[in-house]
Order: structure tokens, then C-alpha cells, then sequence
């Protein structure tokens, strides 16, 4: 053998070594991160019953309303049950700025948690805020003048969730499934209907 076919082969055999070293190595790493991976998925797994462990507990026994702004859409259920459901109209996301007074109004429907804490039938007379007369570029008047109290545009019914917001009428039942009210939620009429006589002051409303 000569010298360079022994130094040849010195090196192949160290290669070889190597390489069963490194393969070692890699199956050892391997397994390491099979065994975090499965703890993980394990983990996940517990995570998972709890959260759905809780919704069950937390979900609502009586009806209660889901209100999605993202489709204009609304839910009425109890428990897995859905009781109705259809289009309604939600926030225009609008600003009106009242420059005299350096005040803003930002029209969104509020997202959250909510309670029906007054509900209203036969047309309830909608009194009307400052930004109503403003946006109409109108002198705004006294807190109980006359002006401030219009007929119709709420419907026949209305159910107050607090802060001036109600789910409600409206006279305008093109424009349901769009985003053109100045926060409240506006239902057609047989929509609404259905929603007054099948709640009660505390009814929960989802909105999101």
C-alpha cells in the first residue's frame, strides 16, 4: 500500500466516522423535538377541553342576540339553537365634527356585551341628540323643544340597550345590510318583531 493510498483511506474512515456521528446527532435532535412537539400537541389538546369546558359554562341558557357587524347580519339563539336570523343595518363609522363647539361624533355600532335594558312598541318617538340637528346644519334647541321629537324613525319597536343605542325599526328597509345608522342597529319589521316578543329587560346582545 502506498503512502497516499494509506493516507487515502485514513481519510474515508474518518469521513465515515463523522457522518455516523452527525447521523447520531441528527436521530438524537429528532427525537428531541418529536417528544417537545407531542408535549406541545398534548398541551394544545388540554388548552382545547378547557376553553370549550368554559364556553359551555359560560354560555347563556336563556335566548340572547348576536349582532355581526362585519356581515350586517344578526342571530337570535338559545344554546346551540339558532331561533332567527337575518340582515340588519350597523354603524356607518361616519365623523361629524361640530366645529363650533369642538365636539365629535364617531357613528359605530358598540362592540361588546350588552343587556336589552328598555324595550318599546307602538312607534316609539326617537328624540333627537345634538348631532342630529347638526348634521342637518340646524340651530340646535332647547332639551325638550318639540323639534327634538320625531315620529317613525324607529319603527314600531325598539329595545334599548343603554347609552342611547337601541336595536330598532326603520322606515328605511332598503339600506338593511349596510353599514349607514349612526350606531343602533336597525331590523326589518318583521325581524324586529320577532325580536320584542321573544326577549325580556336583560336579554343579553353579543356584538362584535
Amino acid at each position: 500500500i502506498t503512502y497516499g493510498d494509506w493516507s487515502s483511506d485514513v481519510c474515508s474512515s474518518d469521513l465515515v466516522h463523522e457522518e455516523r456521528q452527525a447521523g447520531q446527532l441528527d436521530r438524537t435532535q429528532l427525537d428531541r423535538e418529536t417528544k417537545k412537539l407531542q408535549a406541545d400537541i398534548a398541551r394544545l389538546k388540554e388548552e382545547k377541553a378547557q376553553l370549550e369546558e368554559t364556553l359551555v359554562e359560560r354560555q347563556p341558557t336563556a335566548p340572547y342576540v348576536v349582532v355581526d357587524t362585519n356581515t350586517n347580519s344578526f342571530l337570535m339563539r338559545q344554546g346551540d339553537t339558532v331561533l332567527r336570523e337575518g340582515i340588519c343595518s350597523t354603524g356607518s363609522g361616519k365623523k361629524l365634527v361640530w366645529t363650533n363647539a369642538g365636539k365629535t361624533w364617531v357613528f359605530n355600532t358598540p362592540k361588546g356585551k350588552h343587556q336589552i335594558r328598555l324595550k318599546k312598541d307602538d312607534y316609539p318617538v326617537w328624540k333627537k341628540p345634538d348631532w342630529a340637528f347638526v348634521e342637518d346644519g340646524e340651530k340646535i334647541p332647547s332639551p325638550n323643544d318639540p323639534k327634538r321629537f320625531e315620529d317613525g324613525a324607529l319603527g314600531q319597536f325598539a329595545l334599548d340597550i343603554g347609552d342611547a343605542y337601541m336595536l330598532h325599526g326603520t322606515p328605511w328597509v332598503r339600506t338593511l345590510g349596510m353599514y349607514v345608522s349612526h350606531g343602533c342597529v336597525r331590523f326589518g319589521d318583521e325581524d324586529i318583531e320577532y325580536l320584542y316578543n321573544n326577549t325580556q329587560k336583560g336579554t343579553e346582545v353579543y356584538i362584535y
